[in-house]
């Protein structure tokens, strides 16, 4: 492995693990077995390697999750759903999962203080949603999702569900949270994605007096 690829794998890893405030660039070279001469030939700052750490986690995501789920699988909408959610909970109940979301932890941490990267970690979310969003209304269009179906509200509400999901599994370092979690949010898909039903007219009208229908 390249001393640059090194260098961002093992800074992925402990800002996973401690946060991004509290990882030293120290901590870096000492993970990395680097020099800081050979750091700052690849990287200007803490903050640009920051932002390539995320732009890593993003791809790796997008790969790992978001493509063969959502997008190059080529199955029916419901089916590129819950290929998602399985791939939600195995990384959850791995022992990677044990941290946390990555992108859900530097959002808490860094929201209020680093806007570029705040942006950043925003526009992932988003894509995120979007890739989500595009199932659903892939679904609504060929009749196999309910037609009043919120699709961008949903879409959001899955990514917030499956976030806490991450933080109570992090908190109570319970894997079987993360199940629990994907098992119930399979549950309530499953009601939207159900084609509502045509709401039943009144009984049909019949010539037979009272006493011969209940004969």
């Amino acid at each position: 492995m390249k001393s640059r690829e090194k260098i961002l794998a093992k800074a992925a890893e402990i800002i996973h693990a401690k946060g991004f405030n509290h990882t030293s660039i120290q901590d870096i070279l000492e993970a990395a077995s680097v020099t800081k001469s050979n750091f700052y030939y690849h990287f200007e700052s803490k903050e640009q390697l920051g932002f390539e750490v995320l732009a890593l986690r993003m791809r790796q995501f997008y790969k790992l999750a978001i493509a063969p789920a959502l997008v190059e699988s080529g199955q029916e909408p419901r089916r590129r759903i819950h290929a998602f959610l399985d791939r939600l909970a195995a990384i959850g109940m791995s022992e990677a999962g044990e941290l946390g979301c990555p992108f859900g932890n530097l959002a808490q941490e860094i929201s209020a203080l680093h806007e570029p990267l705040r942006e950043s970690l925003s526009g992932f979310f988003k894509a995120c949603s979007e890739a989500l969003e595009g199932c659903f209304e892939e679904g609504k269009r060929s009749g196999a999702f309910r037609p009043d179906m919120p699709s961008k509200g949903i879409a959001e509400f899955v990514l917030g569900q499956i976030q806490g999901a991450f933080l109570l599994r992090k908190t109570h370092k319970d894997p079987e949270v993360i199940k629990r979690s994907i098992e119930i949010l399979r549950v309530f898909l499953d009601q939207w994605i159900a084609p509502a039903r045509e709401p039943c007219g009144p009984e049909p009208a019949t010539d037979m007096p009272p006493e011969a229908a209940g004969a």
